[in-house]
């Protein structure tokens, strides 16, 4: 019999001292008894699984990755999250060595924290930089500024972390490339292996989408300057562009997020956490409450069709490969596919060969119009949608 492939585990943590202007994940203010309440409500369906249930079409295979999001991980606590990876630990089947995940704001950073997790099983810390620029982290929302943010990376090294990544934005209020170069060379100098470089969005429902007229936001010519530059810098300093908005050093890849991007499954735990199980997605509320009630996740439909392979792998250095999309779906890509590739998006955007289609950087940038044009020559398939 085939061993089930691993799948990822994704715990969502939404709390936050304040929520940062441009962020539209799902948080809230974090106050001691709720968190409690919180995380014996993630201990009682890890132990139970009872509300996910009725979406396991057999046994949960083993979990390779363990990644905690967020919110602000870090404010939960070191000693919440220590009892939730014993949990795992003794709750369900765990790989050897796991790939695990923590994500952390500097100014909920300590010493204590990272020991407990640490000695917990966490091998991995995203810390959420953004800039090294003050005043631009301060126009970000963001309480520490760059001291803190070396203050702990020092302390995760003497924790005992040798895998770090760092969270950047570009095409922030008031950037250039100047400021943006200060804010990589603080990154290099860190020792990080791994950088998430995102390009400001600003979403509807923001404090920045009210005050989106208002902003002093670089031009769409030099915010693809400073994407350039990004790239170009981080590539002379020997990291790989692996995805659209991901660099690492050799072997320093999010595990866990190579595995979404490769239309692999996971399973999702908490308020808002999505999930991707035996062929079915679905999700809990964005509502705490919610949660803490017990109530079931939603159905989401399908998931890992065609349109879904083609856009998530194109997110990716290495593309789409037509002989996995043939021995995943059982049929070739139609004529009309490579048809689109070849007359329809510019040479410059992407690599086309008998093998596989992926994206230049240039091409990345342009990803929504590529997929578009690709997308728009495949047969319809329903349920799914950019």
């Amino acid at each position: 019999m085939k061993t089930a492939e691993p799948i990822g585990l994704y715990i969502h943590i939404p709390f936050c001292r304040s929520k940062c202007p441009y962020c539209d994940f799902y948080s809230s203010v974090g106050k001691e008894e709720v968190m409690d309440h919180y995380l014996a409500a993630l201990v009682n369906e890890m132990q139970t699984l009872r509300r996910v249930s009725p979406f396991l079409k057999g046994p949960l295979p083993p979990i390779g990755t363990i990644y905690f999001g967020g919110g602000t991980p870090s404010l939960f606590g070191g000693k919440r999250i220590a009892c939730l990876l014993d949990t795992i630990a003794s709750r369900f089947s765990v790989t050897e060595n796991p790939e695990i995940t923590v994500e952390a704001n500097p100014s909920s950073t300590d010493a204590a924290f990272l020991s407990a997790i640490h000695s917990a099983g966490a091998n991995r810390l995203s810390l959420g930089l953004q800039s090294a620029v003050d005043t631009e982290r301060k126009a970000l929302g963001r309480q520490s500024g760059a001291k803190e943010t070396s203050q702990a990376i020092e302390k995760a090294i003497q924790a005992g972390f040798s895998r770090l990544s760092l969270d950047l934005m570009i095409g922030i209020p008031k950037q250039t490339p100047e400021s943006l170069a200060k804010s990589l060379s603080f990154c290099l100098s860190s020792g990080a292996g791994h950088i998430s470089a995102y390009l400001l969005q600003i979403e509807e429902g923001t404090v920045f989408y009210k005050r989106r007229n208002t902003l002093s936001l670089p031009e769409e010519d030099t915010q693809c300057q400073l994407y350039f530059q990004l790239c170009e810098t981080l590539r002379d300093a020997g990291f790989c562009h692996y995805e659209i908005s991901n660099f690492a050093k050799p072997n320093e890849e999010s595990r866990h997020n190579l595995n979404y991007w490769r239309c692999g499954s996971y399973l999702g735990l908490g308020a808002a956490a999505h999930s991707f199980l035996f062929g079915r997605r679905f999700y809990f509320p964005r509502d705490i409450q919610s949660f803490l009630d017990g109530h079931v996740p939603v159905d989401d439909g399908d998931g890992g069709t065609k349109e879904e392979f083609i856009l998530l792998s194109l997110r990716t250095k290495n593309g789409l490969d037509f002989a996995d999309y043939q021995a995943r779906f059982h049929e070739k890509l139609p004529q009309a596919f490579f048809m689109a590739a070849k007359n329809k998006i510019p040479p410059a955007c992407i690599h086309l060969t008998e093998q596989s289609l992926s994206l230049t950087e240039k091409g990345f940038l342009l990803e929504n119009e590529i997929l578009a044009e690709l997308l728009s020559a495949m047969p319809e398939e329903k349920s799914f949608h950019i």
